[in-house]
């Protein structure tokens, strides 16, 4: 058990450590702030000062973790552009009011504001990671995930490509947004980078086929129609020239007329087999499948 001057002095001691807490107190007054010691980075730093302190190895660490901090901001960005994009869409498809309307115009804000604000955190981790590479550091020789980083321009990067529309002309030529075909993938299988790099660009080369295909199948069917039209106006000259009674110069002026149709018919259906692959039926209505081998699928054998 301890003596009673071991507690007493104890007790001091805790007074007297009171009293200086007391006096910072009131030396900084309620009011201010207490000085903050701020623990610097190796980004903070440049390349010179990291060099005279030794900072090679934690730059190191550092440039690391924000290469993958940039594309989980990255990926943000990608998901902040789409839900704007999703905004505008249900505007346009399903807002009728000015209430509404209006509603619909501050979602759309809010979507845009939040978009470039996570523009701009990426924008400025990248500024970090930049300051982290070494002085001959050369973009195009970088072979790592993070080579393919760069700045986002908040006017023309956070775009991407609407679906629902027809392309028109010079659209073949238009660069999509980058962000769109930057991912952090060395690690994940190749089937699956390649299918994530590419996924705009396949569902709008889908798009472009299924409009190819519809275009397709009306010049077909508007070839049998012709062909059929052209057909029964034909015997329709041939009906009346067999009518009992007739004179002669009708007879021989329907007959002329039913082989001008009959000699169409004919051009029209030349055309449209020689438009078509070989080996297949006329009469198919869908007329876009490229191989026996999708034929049979399609068949379910």
């Amino acid at each position: 058990m301890p003596a009673v001057e071991d507690l007493l002095q104890n007790a001091a001691e805790d007074d007297t450590t009171c009293e200086a807490e007391e006096s910072d107190e009131e030396e900084w007054g309620d009011g201010d702030e207490y000085p903050i010691n701020t623990l610097g980075l190796p980004s903070d730093f440049s390349a010179e000062e990291r060099a005279d302190h030794a900072l090679g190895l934690l730059a190191e660490y550092e440039l690391k973790i924000r290469v993958g901090l940039a594309f989980d901001q990255l990926e943000a960005v990608r998901m902040a552009v789409q839900h704007r994009a999703a905004q505008i869409e249900n505007k346009r498809k399903n807002v009728r009011t000015s209430k509404a309307n209006a509603v619909a115009e501050r979602h759309i804000r809010q979507a845009v504001l939040q978009a470039k604000a996570l523009a701009s955190r990426y924008n400025a981790n990248y500024t970090r990671i930049c300051a982290l590479r070494p002085l001959d550091y050369v973009a195009r020789k970088d072979a790592s995930a993070g080579g393919r980083l760069r700045l986002i321009d908040a006017e023309k990067d956070l775009t991407i490509a609407n679906m629902g529309t027809a392309r028109t002309l010079g659209d073949s030529k238009v660069t999509g947004s980058w962000i769109w075909s930057v991912f952090q993938t060395e690690s994940a299988p190749r089937v699956s980078r390649h299918a994530r790099t590419n996924m705009v660009q396949w569902f709008r080369a889908k798009a472009a086929k299924d409009r190819a295909d519809e275009a397709v199948n009306k010049i077909c069917a508007e070839f049998r129609r012709t062909s059929v039209g052209y057909g029964a106006y034909a015997a329709l000259w041939r009906q009346a020239a067999e009518t009992n009674g007739r004179p002669s110069g009708e007879r021989a002026y329907a007959l002329k007329t039913a082989a001008m149709w009959d000699r169409m018919q004919r051009l029209c259906d030349e055309h449209y087999n020689s438009s078509r692959r070989p080996a297949v039926d006329p009469l198919q209505l869908d007329q876009t499948r490229v191989s026996p081998r999708f034929e049979m699928i399609a068949r379910g054998n």
